[in-house]
């Protein structure tokens, strides 16, 4: 949980300038949210079971296709939302070089879990 919290506050910290200032919390969410989404979606397809957990055909409407993906999304980010609160967050504090070394750590492994995941769907589907 300490290290969850962790990548939350990254994530919070990186959300809280620009464009995004206003929403850094909801952001920083939807980013973790979005990487334990692909790891679920890299064990998925080991095991073969896409079609199974998220069954969207080629046929559905576009409207359709978003909400079968909403309700996919929705409990984990319900449940994330619970741990990790805003004031959490807000109350954290780490030290410079641990800040910018975890950002790098979170980029790197970013990365590789997309690369994972093309690699997956690359073998699965060849």
């Amino acid at each position: 949980m300490k290290t969850f919290k962790f990548v939350m506050f990254i994530l919070y910290r990186y959300y809280s300038k620009g464009g995004t200032k206003a929403i850094p919390y909801f952001s920083a969410l939807c980013a973790v949210v979005f990487l334990i989404y692909l790891h679920i979606f890299q064990v998925l397809i080991i095991f073969d079971q896409v079609d199974t957990v998220l069954p969207i055909k080629n046929g559905d409407e576009r409207i359709v296709k978003y909400l079968k993906l909403a309700l996919f999304l929705t409990p984990l980010f319900l449940i994330v939302a619970l741990l990790v609160k805003p004031k959490d967050l807000k109350g954290l504090s780490y030290d410079e070089k641990k800040i910018k070394r975890g950002g790098g750590y979170l980029i790197i492994y970013s990365i590789l879990s997309f690369i994972l995941l093309f690699f997956l769907a690359f073998l699965k589907w060849r």
